[in-house]
């Protein structure tokens, strides 16, 4: 059913003053009352993390100064054991007060755009699930970057005497200390310890992103790769004379090529674990049916894209993983014309609306690894959307910043074509600023519609570890915050419609 938005006395300030009205699609400054028709909130990039893995390649990050590095950044975050406390902290109190911010509307969906886990491990999707439903999980931090048991005798061997990630025990001298990063003795136990997640109590679903189905969110993975990821050696330092010529296209060629296979200077030895095997996209699918996810109950094997519908709109979710690997993203042919049916489908019931959800926007559908005709790029995906004047919003994930950007409608569109939509990039979980954001649909008596978006902090209080999180992240991030954080116009907004 619609809520109603609250009513102000005469006189008074409006609830959302404070919204900044976006009317790059045509219509008008909302007036009057109005009824909520639909409330989610959108979460991305939580990146839940075995920060303990073989798998992943931390070293990496010590040459991320250098030129032919920085395509395979992150693979390193000084916080990166954390992340499923962030999220744990968004669960809880999400689950505590379901309720939209502008309406009051408990909400119908919570909506996750894909890098739910950081390396595509079978451990690090079943705490992310426990989380989201409720439930007990824990993520070793033994055996990580931030451990320098067991690798001491590397420590020595480094040129400034300092471990060269961030170690919080006092006495250990690391660079991330040098830096001024906090002392905290009992953080490998805290960090390890059993997060007890009270789930979010409504609705959710989620579409996968690179992180969910790639090794390190870049490469297919190869039984050398699973062979080190389950098994007892981890890697701290870069393998002796390997240097790379392109990193990022050795990586996704030759991923294993980045890990020792032996004992020596730059490994330690760790508890091995089955648990972290990487995931197929099936399994993706079928874990997410298994939890109760909204909209993969009735898929067919093998078909990865779905909706849900609710009373007044569609929410499709498109699966936007390039079958070849890499980062960046990109869409096949049978899936935009599967799109375009299921707008023509909605765009037959009058007044009823679509909004579409992927991991990649606009901007990171370029992927042409393999040069495979029947991939298709952002252009031919937006040219569907443009075609139906149900289409609302397009929600998207990956980039870490918060986003909104118009796509008026095209002067070449063919009648009935669309009246333009919203794409709503919402930042990570993992980085800065660590925010959700609630949506919510609103239809003005006189006709004309909008979406209210407002961003979400968990704020959890000093001294835990979802707080050092987003400290740590804050840290981190420097003079890019600003730019992770959005301009004013891509945060508490309300972006309206042409009647």
């Amino acid at each position: 059913m619609a809520s109603q938005l609250p009513q102000m006395p005469a006189g008074a300030k409006p609830a959302l003053q404070d919204y900044i009205v976006r009317s790059e699609l045509g219509g008008h400054s909302p007036q009057g009352s109005g009824h909520t028709l639909l409330s989610l909130v959108h979460i991305s990039d939580a990146h839940v993390m075995d920060s303990a893995s073989p798998a992943r390649c931390e070293w990496v990050e010590l040459r991320g100064q250098e030129p032919l590095w920085p395509p395979l950044l992150h693979m390193h975050r000084p916080y990166e054991a954390l992340t499923h406390f962030a999220l744990a902290a968004h669960i809880d109190r999400l689950g505590a007060n379901p309720l939209a911010p502008a309406s009051g509307r408990p909400y119908d969906l919570a909506l996750f755009t894909g890098d739910n886990i950081d390396n595509a491990q079978a451990n690090e999707l079943q705490v992310f699930i426990a989380l989201v439903r409720g439930g007990q999980a824990s993520l070793s931090a033994y055996g990580g970057v931030h451990d320098v048991a067991g690798a001491q005798d590397w420590l020595a061997t480094q040129p400034d005497g300092l471990w060269p990630y961030w170690c919080p025990q006092s006495e250990v001298p690391c660079a991330g200390k040098a830096l001024g990063l906090p002392v905290i003795e009992d953080f490998l136990a805290r960090a390890s310890a059993v997060i007890s997640s009270r789930g979010l109590g409504f609705a959710w679903t989620s579409v996968a992103g690179n992180h969910d189905v790639l090794r390190q969110g870049t490469a297919l993975s190869n039984a050398a790769l699973e062979t080190i990821a389950t098994g007892a050696l981890k890697t701290l330092a870069q393998p002796a004379d390997f240097a790379p010529a392109d990193p990022l296209h050795a990586f996704l060629d030759q991923p294993e090529a980045f890990s020792q296979t032996a004992a020596g200077p730059g490994t330690r030895a760790i508890t091995p674990d089955a648990g972290r095997r990487i995931i197929s996209a099936q399994e993706f699918v079928d874990g997410h049916a298994l939890a109760g996810a909204q909209g993969y109950a009735q898929l067919a094997p093998g078909q990865r894209d779905t909706y849900i519908d609710t009373e007044h709109v569609r929410i499709i979710l498109l699966d936007t993983n390039h079958p070849l690997g890499d980062y960046q993203g990109s869409v096949g042919k049978q899936q935009l014309a599967w799109l375009d049916d299921c707008l023509h489908e909605v765009g037959r019931t009058p007044g009823r609306m679509a909004m579409l959800a992927s991991h990649h926007g606009c901007a990171l559908l370029v992927n042409r690894r393999g040069h495979d005709p029947e991939r298709a790029h952002a252009q031919a995906l937006t040219d569907v959307l443009h075609r139906h004047a149900c289409v609302l919003a397009w929600l998207v994930g990956h980039r870490h910043i918060h986003r909104i950007d118009a796509h008026p409608p095209r002067t070449q569109a063919r009648a009935g074509g669309g009246r333009g939509f919203w794409e709503i990039a919402t930042a990570s979980l993992i980085d800065w600023p660590s925010q959700a954001r609630a949506i919510e649909l609103v239809r003005h008596n006189d006709g004309s519609l909008e979406l209210i978006c407002t961003p979400l902090d968990h704020r959890s209080p000093a001294g835990t570890l979802a707080a050092l999180h987003h400290a740590l992240a804050l840290r981190l991030a420097g003079a890019q915050a600003q730019v992770m954080q959005g301009r004013a116009q891509d945060g508490r907004v309300r972006l309206v419609f042409p009647i």
